[in-house]
Order: C-alpha cells, then sequence, then structure tokens
C-alpha cells in the first residue's frame, strides 16, 4: 500500500549512536558506501511490535482447512494422513475451554515468520525530538541521517498507525493488506511521539540494501556530539560521491527544544 503522494513528507530521519568502532562502521557504510541494513524485528525494543493480537473465530470447517493449509506449507515431509491426523487432533483439543481450532498453530506459524523472515528499516519524520535524540542517538551524542522522502529508496515508505487498543487480525476475514497493516504497522500510542514510517522487505527478508549516493542528502550532529565525531563526519562527506549537508542540533536558551542549523 503505498501513501499518497500528498502524504509523503519531504525528509526521513534516522537517528544512529557512534559511541563504539562498530557503531561508527554501521554508520560509515550509510555515509560511505550507501548501505542500510534492514533488520528482522526482533530486534526491536518494543515487546508488542509485530505480535498482534489474534481473532480466530470462523466455522470449524474452515479452521481445519486453514490448519492444513499452513501445516502443508510448513511442515512438507508430512503424508497427507499426518497432515489429517494432526489436524484431527488440533481440533479435538480446541473443544475444551478457550482454546479455537487451529489458534495455537496458527499463532506461532504467524510469529515466526514475521519477526524472523521480515526486514524492517524504521525511519522518523522529526529531526529535532528530544527523546528521540536520547534513545537513538547515544544521549545527544550520536547523529541523525537524513534521507529524501521523494527518493527511489523511499519509494514504498508506510505510515505507523498508533492505537490505543491492540487490533486483533482475524485470518479468516482480513484481506493480506488488513493483517499487514495491524501486524506491521500498528504500535501502541505512547509510541506516536517517533512519528515513524517503515520500509518493509517481505520476499528478501533482513539484510544489507544499496541505495543511490543522492538519496542521503544531510547528516545532523547531536548537540552533544564531540569534536572527534565531528571531524569523522566531515572526513566521511568529503569523500562521497553526492554532496552531503552537514547541520548541528543546539539546545535553545528559552524552550525545551532543538534548534538544527548548518554550516558546520
Amino acid at each position: 500500500m503505498l501513501q499518497a503522494p500528498d502524504e509523503v513528507p519531504a525528509k526521513f530521519y534516522k537517528y544512529r549512536p557512534m559511541n563504539s568502532l562498530e557503531l561508527v562502521q554501521r554508520v560509515e557504510k550509510i555515509v560511505l558506501h550507501n548501505e542500510i541494513f534492514f533488520p528482522p524485528p526482533s530486534s526491536f525494543n518494543d515487546p508488542f511490535d509485530l505480535k498482534p493480537a489474534f481473532s480466530l473465530d470462523a466455522p470449524p470447517e474452515r479452521q481445519r482447512e486453514d490448519y492444513l493449509r499452513l501445516s502443508r506449507k510448513y511442515q512438507p515431509h508430512y503424508s497427507d494422513a499426518q497432515h489429517n491426523a494432526e489436524a484431527d487432533s488440533v481440533m479435538a483439543k480446541s473443544l475444551d475451554a478457550e482454546n479455537i481450532g487451529g489458534t495455537v498453530a496458527v499463532i506461532q506459524t504467524m510469529h515466526a515468520q514475521a519477526l524472523t523472515c521480515v526486514g524492517v528499516f524504521c525511519v522518523s519524520t522529526k529531526r529535532d525530538d528530544i527523546l528521540m535524540w536520547s534513545h537513538y542517538a547515544d544521549s545527544h551524542k550520536g547523529v541523525c541521517l537524513e534521507f529524501d522522502g521523494m527518493s527511489p529508496l523511499m519509494a514504498h515508505a508506510q505510515k505507523v498507525n498508533y492505537s490505543r487498543k491492540r487490533v486483533p487480525i482475524n485470518p479468516y476475514t482480513d484481506d493480506n493488506m488488513a493483517m499487514m497493516e495491524k501486524a506491521m504497522l500498528t504500535k501502541s500510542e505512547h509510541w506516536a511521539y517517533e512519528a515513524e514510517w517503515r520500509l518493509c522487505r517481505y520476499i528478501e527478508g533482513p539484510g544489507p540494501v544499496q541505495y543511490r549516493p543522492t538519496n542521503l542528502t544531510g547528516i545532523i550532529l547531536g548537540a552533544l556530539a564531540s569534536p572527534d565525531t565531528l571531524d569523522t563526519v566531515r572526513k566521511w562527506v568529503s569523500q562521497r560521491v553526492s554532496p552531503l549537508s552537514i547541520y548541528r542540533a543546539t539546545t535553545s536558551g528559552q524552550n525545551f527544544e532543538l534548534l538544527i542549523a548548518g554550516g558546520c
């Protein structure tokens, strides 16, 4: 699902720490080697991320049919007799207490696939959020990378929705788009301050991705970034084929806000 053109932000931002050699090398890959990394959601800091609630209300015959479909897909070594025997067992267990037919199998399968087989690159529309700098850029000592929102890299970025309640997925009644939005693009309203958008790799999965040098347009140094960090950033920028603007965040003398200015 693509956002309408007038909804796509002009810029996207990625906060990064610079407090170890490994983390500096990660930023260097982005700035100098035009490479970003799509991690699996299992590495995220939100315990609810990609772990949606489920509703499996459906007629028993539909539940059994869906369980068989998943069993054949993820357990291809089973014979038809084994698939059917296991489906019968699951359906029998579902008759007691609160179990719905195939609940455990469906949830485990969907969770495992989503958490390990999808790559997600998260960005924000904010470059001056105090908490974001604190949480994701080493307490304002790191950097924030600026990407062109109209670039091919960000063409498929999707906006995260924030909700007070967990909206359940029902694989029997929701189409693929609805399930994707609920699982991949819905988070608690506690995270609304992040103004997050996501790039998702459903087929290729987690891993590095090359982008065009012109897609990265700027790099912002945190308000507490060291002179060494500034020197490193300047060195990277001088080696790039495509120009890159350098900005610096400073603290306002009047309000609890960050001011972003160029000329570093």
